[in-house]
């Protein structure tokens, strides 16, 4: 579906300079909105952070997790919540360069946010030979919000736009009557894997985009599919064992947020409204996550208006125009594939669970943009449409950007914020060990990790089991909700900072 956007361009000089301008705003609109204020916006650092920052110290200093397990590729966070290990070593290879940061730790979500934006734009100009296609649809990426909060978190989720964005680029490159050589089939087959690998909610998604491949499958070129499908596999081979080793710690987050014990018909009906609560166009506009950890609350919705109406014209052009070629038609499959697994969970709109729409939408925008810069009848009409959907795009962009910088620092409670500053009191008491106890939440991880940026090996405290008391006289930090008898030093969120008569 090839769209030249300058068919007669007055001197190549002066196309080559426009290139270089519009590139270069682009780079550098993406590199102020995701490396500006890492570290407070928002402020603190959620304890899933510090988890999966502290086990990748660990692995960076002797290849071990939190618990002492050698590489693992699972490991396990808190008691029965098992994290996926890709993103810790991520982190590792990071820390072992600078140590252990908070902004290094930010860092890697903000990278891997540009990478999506950027593969976003190779696949649009593949298929449109448009710059200015190529760069707005990039552009589109990085001013979404649904793409950029999770780039602000240290969560694993931040690395999924990158691993499908990429994805997407591999299997457009690939023509269904053409055979795919084993090195196409490998990174296909490896890309799968990383999305399965990295997220939870991948475990189901990566399955589901390998079965859609299906799309591609041509009988003269039959055996272009079950080679990738035969690669994956062979990829998956560690998790089955893993599986086999853990009976139910791969299913155990669905099985904690799910709702697939209940009976045939109640889960028919659960997963048919857990859909249209995804699909709401309210909450993708207007409202976003209630989670105001995942989404600034009163803002704006987690999608952009103009992203939307383009997705919406891109799906028309597939199905009515001269753009169902196998990757167009993947491109709708994989839409109905991402809302899957998160509509397999109790959440509303948790935007992390649905990361993969926001990419897909993004994609299906390309045909309809290549549309309305198409030359023929009614062109300028179409043109004038799409400047002010780019318009749009960049004025409802910026807003949340502002209006993002004026709330996002206010956020720190959502963020456990209050933590640094009472482990801080709770070290210049001078009184070794700390004890830590966990009551609303396991806060023991944010005394490891913050002990760590601190020069502090976990050697100086000494976790407790739930609804153990700690010796008289002895500093205790916890999330209990009642501490009696105990002298209250400090308190902040759902920490507490005591010691016992």
């Amino acid at each position: 579906m090839p769209v030249t956007m300058d068919p007669q361009p007055p001197s190549t000089r002066k196309v080559n300079v426009w290139a270089v301008v519009g590139v270069g705003m682009v780079v550098l609109v993406a590199c102020v909105v995701q490396f500006n204020g890492l570290t407070d916006r928002p402020p603190g650092f959620y304890l899933d952070e510090s988890s999966y920052a502290y086990n990748a110290w660990t692995i960076a200093q002797g290849g071990v997790d939190e618990h002492g397990l050698a590489w693992p590729i699972i490991f396990e966070a808190f008691p029965g919540d098992w994290k996926s290990a890709p993103y810790a070593y991520v982190l590792a290879a990071i820390f072992k360069i600078t140590g252990p940061s908070i902004l290094a730790a930010r860092l890697v979500g903000a990278v891997a946010a540009l990478l999506a934006a950027g593969l976003l734009g190779v696949l649009a100009y593949r298929a449109t030979r448009g710059l200015t296609i190529a760069l707005f649809t990039a552009l589109a990426a990085i001013l979404t919000p649904w793409l950029f909060e999770p780039s602000r978190l240290a969560f694993e989720v931040s690395l999924m736009p990158a691993l499908i964005a990429g994805f997407l680029v591999a299997v457009h490159g690939r023509k269904a009557e053409q055979r795919w050589s084993w090195g196409e089939v490998l990174v296909i087959a490896l890309l799968l894997g990383g999305i399965t690998y990295t997220y939870t909610l991948g475990r189901l998604l990566g399955p589901l985009f390998a079965f859609g491949l299906l799309l591609y499958f041509r009988r003269d070129r039959w055996p272009n599919v079950p080679r990738v499908w035969l690669v994956y596999g062979v990829v998956l081979l560690p998790l089955l064992g893993f599986a086999v080793a853990h009976p139910g710690a791969l299913t155990a987050r669905l099985d904690e947020t799910g709702y697939l014990g209940a009976p045939l018909p109640d889960i028919l009906a659960r997963f048919a409204r857990q859909v249209l609560a995804n699909v709401d166009l309210v909450r993708w506009l207007l409202v976003g996550d209630s989670n105001e950890r995942q989404h600034v609350a009163g803002v704006m919705g987690s999608l952009l208006a103009a992203t939307l109406m383009l997705a919406v014209l891109g799906i028309d052009r597939v199905i009515h125009g001269r753009s169902s070629r196998p990757f167009w038609l993947y491109a709708i499959y994989a839409l109905c594939a991402a809302l899957i697994p998160a509509s397999l969970t109790t959440n509303d709109f948790h935007v992390h669970r649905l990361i993969a729409v926001p990419i897909v939408l993004i994609v299906l925008t390309i045909p309809a943009q290549a549309w309305l810069v198409r030359n023929g009848s009614s062109a300028r009409s179409r043109r004038v449409a799409y400047v002010a959907l780019v318009l749009g795009t960049v004025i409802q962009g910026a807003w949340f950007q502002i209006r993002y910088a004026e709330v996002a620092p206010g956020r720190g409670a959502w963020f456990d914020d209050a933590y640094p500053h009472l482990l801080d009191e709770a070290l210049a008491a001078g009184v070794t060990p700390i004890y830590l106890i966990d009551g609303v939440v396991p806060g023991y991880i944010h005394a490891y990790w913050y002990g760590a940026l601190r020069g502090i090996g976990p050697s100086r405290f000494v976790h407790l089991p739930r609804d153990t008391k700690a010796p008289p006289g002895a500093i205790v930090l916890s999330s209990e909700t009642d501490c009696a008898p105990c002298v209250m030093i400090d308190t902040g969120g759902f920490f507490r900072l005591y010691r016992v008569p």
